[in-house]
Order: structure tokens, then C-alpha cells, then sequence
């Protein structure tokens, strides 16, 4: 498998990902008849901070697995970054949007930061290199 083709896995997963946290707020509008906004309803609150918080991180370690991958990065590492990544969210998700693993948000957001650090690191000392 090429760089590429790991970071095109990687996104894909991660697409679906955030499919199944789009799914999680369109249930809970229908179950609890809210249009927009969140009713209050604190499962309604979880599932658009879930789905939003996602929406906040993916964007720059997804775009990051893709350059990591055009600029020459070994797949292997590509593969270490996008599992790490999609680990660190669906703990997050475990932990505030479905409140299973009480210490899933806090692994999942040091994880994200972690993802995101050694790949913002990485890029820039390649576009130096």
C-alpha cells in the first residue's frame, strides 16, 4: 500500500465516522421533534458537540494525512497518525457522546492534540526540508 492509498483509508474511515455522528444528531432531532438548536435536551447537546467537536479537528489531521502523504511520508506512518486520530475520536465519542468510558473525552481529545502536533511538526519541517 502506498502513502496515498493509506491516507485515502484513513479519510475514508473517518468520512463514515462522521456519518455516524451526523446520524446520531438527526435521531435525536426526530426523537425529540427539535428543528434547530437543541431543545435542552442535554442528549441533544452531547450529539451536536460530538459531531461539531469532530467537525473542528478532522479537517487538519485529515488534510495533513494527504500532504504528510504527497510530500513522501512512509505509509506505515500514515497509517500510525489516521488509526491514532480515528482512536482518539471515537473515545471522545465514547466518552461525551455516549457517555460509556468516562475517560474516553480526555483520551480522545490528548490523542487529537497529539495527531495533530506531530503532524503540524512534520509538515513544517518538511516544507523547510
Amino acid at each position: 500500500m502506498t502513502s496515498l492509498e493509506a491516507a485515502a483509508l484513513w479519510v475514508g474511515l473517518n468520512a463514515l465516522l462522521l456519518i455516524f455522528l451526523s446520524a446520531r444528531v438527526g435521531m435525536n432531532r426526530m426523537r425529540h421533534k427539535i428543528n434547530l438548536g437543541d431543545g435542552d435536551h442535554p442528549e441533544m447537546v452531547k450529539a451536536i458537540r460530538t459531531q461539531g467537536n469532530y467537525i473542528e479537528y478532522a479537517p487538519a489531521a485529515i488534510g495533513g494525512l494527504v500532504l504528510l502523504a504527497l510530500l513522501g511520508a512512509p505509509a506505515v506512518a500514515i497509517h500510525v497518525l489516521g488509526a491514532v486520530f480515528l482512536f482518539a475520536r471515537v473515545a471522545h465519542l465514547l466518552g461525551l457522546g455516549l457517555g460509556v468510558w468516562p475517560f474516553g473525552r480526555v483520551i480522545g481529545t490528548g490523542l487529537t492534540m497529539l495527531t495533530l502536533l506531530v503532524t503540524g511538526l512534520w509538515l513544517v519541517y518538511l516544507a523547510f526540508a
